[in-house]
């Protein structure tokens, strides 16, 4: 697989420009899709706490709905390469995953919880990278900016976080899955209103030697070192995801004010997303990564020492390094560095093995942590973080050496 890959199929280029008002269907799906994970990251393990889990259990429960996404998504993305038909399979799993929420309202002990939630998360899995395939393959045909796009789901995550604080300080903890079937069912709308990019399907002599664009990309070096970065930087996410907002209620912080210590994270994302464009073009895609996990050190030491909310809020600005920086510069190595022809794959590898399969495997030593140490399990945090700066670096150096080889 070559490094440099950034041409599109003519036919994928002729239906992106002939689109109308391309910047607000793309807009508006991520306004859908992270307003959503605004109920669900800070919110869903208050409401498994008030079903009588415990912290080990919530640990296992957050850990199945993210090793349900590591397997289930690239077998989707595979299927969106091969078939050519992206939205088809994003509305198909969105519609299911409208159901099993529905299912989950009803589901009362561990284990029925669990049954709901993995079906669940196997439909909600793949729209998130097959719907950003979509808006990236536009985006990289229409010369748009991904960054300011992106920055209106990062805006509808404050919105929809600091609502949610609100109502759920005299409303039941139920009332965090009646939000989430909500919000999904404005996904599926999204997704229906988001560009049909279609690729010719593959013929049967394709499917038997090239149906598996995945090991091209998982022989490539490169791309190996972007997902070790990847992976040990999201996966220090794992306390925070799961444990944050239990831990800041036991320490007498109320429910609107940690939707605040989410939303000042997603507002300092936002501010990088809207700058994106000089900051991606100065440092690429290495460098951001290693940004992004060198403030995931800082800030989960932060974490680790203190609850008081002030000190908080400031650690909490660092989001906009170890989320926004890290994904801004896996996502810009998508776009320059993965063929169309196999980028839903790319997407998927990314969103199942970079952030999901680690976070995944986590999630459970998070739990015991958890339940051991309290907020001291934010230091072990740390020293993933640290880990993902150094391949981060190490990603840095082998792009900068092939820019230096690729012909000008």
């Amino acid at each position: 697989m070559s490094n440099r890959m950034t041409d599109m199929p003519e036919a994928l280029v002729r239906e992106a420009n002939a689109l109308s008002w391309p910047s607000v269907r793309i807009s508006f799906y991520y306004i859908a899709m992270f307003g959503t994970v605004g109920v669900f990251a800070p919110f869903l393990p208050i409401w498994l706490k008030d079903r009588s889990l415990s912290a080990e259990e919530i640990g296992i429960v957050m850990s199945a709905i993210a090793w349900t996404r590591v397997m289930v998504n690239p077998l989707a993305a595979h299927v969106a390469d091969v078939t050519g038909r992206r939205r088809r399979l994003a509305l198909m799993t969105a519609a299911g995953a409208c159901v099993g929420l529905g299912f989950v309202t009803q589901s009362y002990g561990f284990f029925a919880i669990l049954a709901a939630l993995i079906f669940t998360a196997a439909c909600q899995g793949p729209v998130l990278p097959v719907g950003e395939n979509l808006c990236l393959l536009t985006i990289r045909a229409r010369n748009l900016s991904y960054g300011r796009l992106r920055a209106w789901g990062s805006v509808a995550f404050i919105a929809v976080v600091t609502g949610a604080g609100y109502w759920l300080e005299t409303a039941p903890s139920d009332h965090v899955i009646y939000m989430l079937i909500g919000g999904w069912l404005l996904i599926l709308f999204s997704v229906a209103w988001l560009p049909d990019l279609r690729s010719p399907p593959r013929g049967k002599k394709e499917r038997r030697f090239q149906a598996a664009p995945a090991w091209a990309l998982l022989r490539n070096k490169t791309f190996i070192l972007l997902l070790a970065a990847a992976a040990a930087n999201m996966s220090s996410h794992a306390v925070l995801n799961a444990f944050s907002s239990i831990h800041w209620i036991g320490a007498g912080i109320s429910e609107s004010s940690i939707g605040y210590l989410w939303s000042i994270g997603v507002l300092a994302e936002i501010i990088l997303f809207w700058m994106a464009a000089p900051i991606v073009a100065h440092l690429g895609p290495g460098w951001l990564m290693a940004l992004g996990a060198a403030g995931g050190v800082i800030r989960w030491i932060g974490l680790g020492w203190t609850t008081d909310f002030y000190a908080l809020l400031f650690f909490q600005t660092l989001h906009g390094l170890t989320f926004g920086a890290a994904h801004l510069g896996a996502m810009t190595y998508l776009q320059r560095h993965v063929p169309a022809e196999s980028s839903a794959t790319g997407q998927a590898l990314y969103s199942a093995l970079g952030m999901g399969a680690a976070l995944a495997l986590m999630q459970p030593i998070a739990g015991w942590l958890y339940a051991k140490n309290g907020g001291g399990a934010f230091y072990a945090m740390a020293i993933l973080a640290a880990v993902g700066f150094l391949f981060a670096v190490l990603l840095a150096f082998r792009l900068r050496k092939i820019d230096q080889n690729s012909p000008t």
